[in-house]
């Protein structure tokens, strides 16, 4: 044997003695079972899995046929792309060769996305020696808790605030069971509403009513406890900052004449700042400035249009009109007027108001009376009455005259004034040429509307040859007034120069003393039946 024969023979017993020396640990870093698994199936419950809910992958595991012996399932494992196991299932039973096992994991993701997450199956020999199988898995996960928006358009300390609360289901299921609870700082009020069902992709709107304590920023909280479409309790919150404006009354009374169709004339409050003036009030008990321009609502009409605005930041309640007389006290032909149950910020009621059965004139202080809060507050507007009333004048005068003085006088009374006269009597009046005569020393006419005229004929005796006119009287009543005057009629040019016993006539009449010739106008309303007696 040569050398290079000698070296080689060494060189292979070198190797044959390091390779012994090595094989225990070998054997144990690269032994692999006789156990062939696969992950063959992974399904999700449900299809369309939602943040927070339960998920559940069914995860099937086969052993192969091949397999020398029976493997135990030790594990299966749901792990997301960074490696963390998101749920796992242990103690799983064992697989003989073609065999095949089905094992739900169950577990829940926070949040909605897409995940690639990974199926992991583990088994065990006889040998104790380990074998693992994987299989990806694609994951979307939707919205899974109902989305709650709030709404909170005005809110004002000490009333009723609205907060609207819409509750939206994203899911492709029902939600069930939903108490929607919000919570009004700082006093801490809660106020709950249920919802038995709300199905797959609908909303609903739940309207509350809050009472802030005080002004100020303040936040708004609300609650929404569920159960999911796997039939667990679950909670969402959402909460929002809201600005509470310290509450204004400002209430505003106007006082106009109502137009034929019962509305206020809007001319009569005048226009520009003037107008604007007029119109607002302080509440509380503030009198307001006049409504109808000039330093008073002045009107001759009997129909009133009376308007209440709620120029305020919060609803006003219960509003009644209330109009008083110069001594406060409620004037009784009119009474109390209901105007609205409520007026939101910025809403008017116009109610319409007769005056016509008013029996005493002058200043009318119309109170509108509401709720605030819980207070109990007014505001006034005032309004000089001038109630429409009645004037006569005789026209169409026929005045003749007998040898013996006799007159009749026919004509026709008329009323020229606003409002009727009732009660009118006309006569000659006694006088020291004159005096009244049967068969007809008065006529009664009786009632006369405005713009309206009756018939009158007259009697009685003047003394042609000094006289130059008969005084005829008339008496009637207007508003709350007997009025009388006296008016002289001329007498014809060619009037006879005879002349009785006037004297004798005059000392038996019996409203011989009464001749006054009153015109004053006192502003009383007064309503009466027309009567006209021709």
């Amino acid at each position: 044997m040569n050398d290079r024969s000698i070296g080689a023979a060494a060189l292979v017993a070198a190797l044959l003695i390091a390779t012994s020396a090595l094989a225990p640990f070998v054997g144990v870093a690269g032994a692999v079972p006789d156990a062939r698994v696969a992950v063959t199936d992974a399904t999700v419950a449900p299809a369309t899995p939602t943040a927070g809910a339960p998920i559940t992958v069914d995860v099937t595991v086969r052993l192969s046929a091949g397999s020398d012996s029976a493997a135990d399932l030790d594990r299966v494992a749901v792990r997301d792309a960074n490696g963390t196991v998101l749920g796992v299932a242990t103690g799983l039973g064992t697989l003989s060769p073609g065999e095949t096992l089905t094992v739900p994991v169950t577990f829940t993701v926070d949040d909605p996305g897409a995940y690639d997450l990974s199926v992991v199956a583990t088994v065990s020999d006889s040998d104790d020696e380990t074998a693992t199988a994987s299989r990806p898995l694609s994951l979307v996960v939707e919205r899974g808790a109902p989305l709650v928006e709030i709404a909170a358009p005005a809110a004002v300390a000490g009333d009723d605030s609205a907060v609207e609360v819409t509750v939206s289901n994203p899911t492709a299921a029902a939600l069930r069971d939903l108490a929607v609870t919000v919570v009004s700082p700082p006093d801490g009020e809660r106020l709950r509403r249920a919802v038995a069902t709300l199905p797959a992709g609908a909303s609903r709107t739940l309207n509350f009513s809050v009472v802030p304590a005080a002004p100020g920023e303040r936040t708004i909280r609300v609650r929404v406890d569920y159960t999911t479409v796997a039939g667990t309790r679950a909670t969402v919150a959402q909460e929002r900052g809201v600005t509470v404006d310290p509450l204004t009354a400002d209430v505003g009374v106007r006082v106009a004449a109502a137009s034929a169709d019962g509305a206020g004339d809007a001319a009569t409050a005048g226009g520009g700042a003037a107008g604007l003036a007029g119109l607002i009030g302080v509440g509380g008990g503030g009198a307001l400035q006049q409504s109808t321009g000039g330093s008073g609502g002045d009107a001759s009409g009997d129909r009133l249009a009376v308007t209440v605005t709620n120029f305020g930041n919060a609803a006003i309640e219960r509003v009644v009109l209330v109009p008083r007389g110069d001594d406060g006290t409620t004037v009784s032909a009119i009474g109390r007027v209901a105007v609205a149950d409520a007026l939101a910020p910025g809403e008017a009621a116009t109610v319409t108001v007769d005056l016509s059965d008013v029996e005493t004139a002058g200043e009318v202080a119309f109170v509108a009376r509401y709720d605030l809060g819980d207070e109990r507050r007014s505001a006034v507007a005032g309004y000089e009455f001038r109630p429409k009333r009645g004037a006569v004048e005789l026209t169409g005068l026929n005045v003749s005259i007998a040898d013996d003085g006799y007159v009749t006088i026919d004509g026709n009374l008329g009323n020229v004034g606003g409002g009727e006269v009732s009660g009118v009597v006309v006569g000659v009046a006694a006088a020291e040429v004159a005096a009244p005569a049967y068969p007809q020393r008065s006529y009664f006419v009786g009632t006369v509307g405005a713009s309206e005229f009756a018939p009158f004929s007259v009697t009685g005796r003047v003394d042609a040859a000094n006289a130059t006119a008969i005084p005829v009287r008339v008496a009637y009543t207007t508003g709350d007034d007997r009025v009388t005057e006296v008016i002289e009629v001329p007498l014809p040019a060619d009037q006879p120069s005879a002349s009785g016993p006037l004297g004798a006539l005059a000392a038996i009449d019996p409203v011989g003393g009464l001749l006054l010739a009153v015109g004053f106008a006192v502003p009383i309303a007064v309503a009466v039946a027309v009567r006209r007696y021709v």
